[in-house]
């Protein structure tokens, strides 16, 4: 009897890969032979559908073709639906800031075109990326927003799928009764409807319910029947979520030997499908099942958490979703300002013909004695107005400006604090549910509830603190009192402190460091906690540069950093040099830019060069350069004032 599953499965596994490439070989066949019209984007669109779970990178290609295509034919609904193709990659992938961007972009085209269909998609689209993030409440309320145009429509595919995502919600806020609902009310359109790939999702929604009511024998069947369907479609991003969730059955019946044997099952099948959010979940719960069994697979397992926790959730990602709507704002500060320049223009050109005819009034009353006075003060009048003029449009467009960064900032602290509120919100429900619950299983499972969201709430805090103080520190005005100070010394305690704090982090690290100080300056004033801050920042750069140079080179390699100071004429010097990789030209002039960084994700937060140049040149009056060569090195020059 098993073999005769074993084959049935396989041979249903066969065919589902053989139609998949079949699918794909024909839409293949009809690209190489169409014209670059409408049925052109369409046909990419659906390919990109074929591609974008297993080969995200090449679904975001073919992606921006449809795109760029849909641009040139003035094709509105196909630049949306491109659109959507590429975010979904996007989010395959783990970049969730370029999806929701991507989403968000797609639903404003749909919206100004009043594309009921492309809007009902990008509605869903958005909800799926806020469900996969674990904000349940943003994702129900988009789902809903996307049904109420699918039904209106009667479009019974969209239908099908929002019905299911929004069962996945109340699954995931522990209202079981009405995600059974919804996931019967997926059951009964897919039925009617003959959608076949809808079965994989119902039966692990359905094991899913069954798991919570603590009814595993039936929740195992249904999450059984889920694999087959997945394994059949190649979907190893749902085939990961589902032995995941085999998984978290087991652990509750205290099977713990199952339980990491189906984690290491959805792990497996993440890492083939690169869906990082699956890595994340499966490592944390293999370093969690492992953490009392078995440190060095827990500490592997642990590594390997944080690797993906750092890809989905770096402070790069922050930058990212900053950098985007700052971007956003910015373009249209810059619509705007160009509209003002314009009307400012017409406006002087007024003021400018008005000043014309009261110069030819003057130049005619010039020629009569009687008028000659009163000319003059028509023209003098008419110079202070243009003035006052003048002064009172530049004083509007500063305020307009400022305005516009001040929505901007905000607008980016409140994202995470949207999520501590969404949050807060289900804990509270959590609390009114315990206090009505008499089943101690269940009060554990609630308590678990509150303690996730609690650390969630922890997470996105940390957000916004961090967004607040980076802000804060980029923007404040240095309080620090300048007094005379031995810049030598100054130099060489910074340089040890940044080397010994290297080392403290990684004992591997190591790194020559030189010195080479003028012994005839004399003590000059200085802010010196600030000057410290700048030259920590310059070492600390320099041991990254030549240690990630060593990691790439031979042994003959010797990562040195050098230090030098030297008077000439009323001036101070300080060369911070290192033989690391080198800054390539074509970025060399953004670095002190704020925010931009050349450090991988999580390592750098791209303020350090910013500050630094604001405290040398804004505090200190001085100067600061770099001069870099990629592939020999780079160094930094300060020059400061002595008087």
């Amino acid at each position: 009897m098993k073999i005769l599953v074993t084959t049935f499965i396989l041979a249903l596994l066969i065919t589902f890969t053989t139609a998949q490439q079949k699918t794909i070989d024909s839409l293949k066949f009809k690209l190489n032979r169409s014209k670059p019209d409408i049925n052109r984007v369409l046909l990419l669109a659906e390919l990109i559908r074929s591609y974008y779970q297993y080969k995200p990178d090449t679904a975001i290609l073919l992606g921006q073709q449809a795109y760029e295509l849909s641009q040139k034919l003035k094709y509105a609904a196909g630049e949306a639906l491109s659109l959507n193709r590429i975010a979904s990659a996007y989010a395959t992938v783990g970049d969730y800031a370029k999806s929701l961007m991507f989403f968000t972009k797609a639903l404003s085209i749909s919206t100004g075109i009043k594309d009921e269909v492309g809007i009902a998609r990008a509605f869903n689209n958005l909800g799926d990326t806020y469900l996969t993030q674990g904000d349940y409440r943003k994702a129900l309320d988009l789902f809903k927003r996307s049904m109420s145009f699918s039904v209106k429509l009667q479009d019974h595919y969209p239908m099908a799928v929002t019905s299911l995502n929004i069962g996945t919600c109340y699954l995931y806020l522990h209202q079981y009764d009405s995600a059974l609902f919804y996931f019967q009310n997926t059951y009964s359109i897919a039925e009617r409807e003959k959608f076949k790939d809808f079965d994989g999702d119902i039966e692990r929604g359905l094991g899913e319910i069954e798991t919570a009511k603590k009814n595993f024998q039936p929740a195992l069947y249904h999450f059984n029947k889920s694999v087959v369907n997945y394994q059949a479609a190649s979907d190893k991003q749902d085939l990961s979520i589902t032995y995941l969730s085999i998984s978290t059955l087991y652990l509750n019946k205290k099977q713990e030997d199952s339980s990491i044997y189906y984690a290491k099952q959805s792990l497996s099948n993440a890492e083939d499908g690169s869906y990082n959010k699956g890595i994340l979940d499966a490592s944390e719960r293999l370093w969690k099942l492992y953490e009392n069994k078995n440190d060095k697979e827990a500490f592997n397992y642990l590594k390997l958490a944080t690797a993906a926790k750092d890809s989905l959730y770096s402070q790069d990602k922050v930058k990212q979703l900053i950098s985007l709507s700052f971007e956003e704002k910015q373009r249209q500060q810059d619509m705007e300002a160009a509209q003002a320049n314009y009307r400012n223009q017409i406006k002087l050109y007024v003021l400018g013909g008005g000043l014309i005819m009261f110069l030819l009034l003057a130049t005619i009353l010039f020629r009569s004695n009687r008028q000659k006075q009163k000319a003059n003060k028509v023209l003098e009048t008419t110079l202070n107005n243009l003035k006052s003029t003048q002064a009172q449009l530049i004083q509007s467009e500063k305020m307009a400006s400022l305005g516009e960064l001040t929505a901007g900032i905000a607008h980016e602290i409140q994202n995470p604090l949207n999520f501590v509120n969404n949050f807060s919100e289900v804990n509270k429900e959590l609390v009114d549910e315990i206090k009505n619950e008499n089943n101690i299983d269940e009060i554990k499972a609630i308590s678990d509830d509150i303690k996730q969201n609690n650390e969630k709430i922890l997470f996105h805090g940390k957000r916004a603190d961090a967004i607040v103080k980076g802000m804060l520190q980029h923007s404040k005005q240095t309080k620090g009192i300048k007094e005379p100070t031995n810049i030598n010394a100054l130099c060489d305690e910074y340089l040890r402190l940044s080397y010994h704090g290297l080392r403290a982090k990684d004992k591997s690290f190591n790194a020559d460091f030189k010195t080479d100080f003028d012994d005839s300056i004399d003590k000059i004033n200085i802010v010196p906690q600030d000057i410290g801050r700048v030259l920590l920042n310059l070492y600390n750069n320099a041991f990254y540069a030549v240690n990630e140079k060593q990691k790439a080179s031979d042994e003959n390699y010797k990562p040195t950093v050098s230090i030098q100071t030297k008077k000439e004429n009323n001036n101070v010097h300080i060369t911070v040099s290192d033989n690391g990789n080198g800054i390539p030209q074509n970025i060399i002039d953004k670095i002190f830019q704020p925010f931009f960084t050349t450090k991988p994700t999580g390592q750098g937060t791209g303020l350090g060069l910013s500050l630094a140049y604001d405290i040398i040149t804004k505090e200190h009056n001085g100067t600061i350069k770099v001069e870099s060569k990629e592939g020999e090195g780079t160094t930094f020059i300060i020059q400061l004032p002595i008087a």
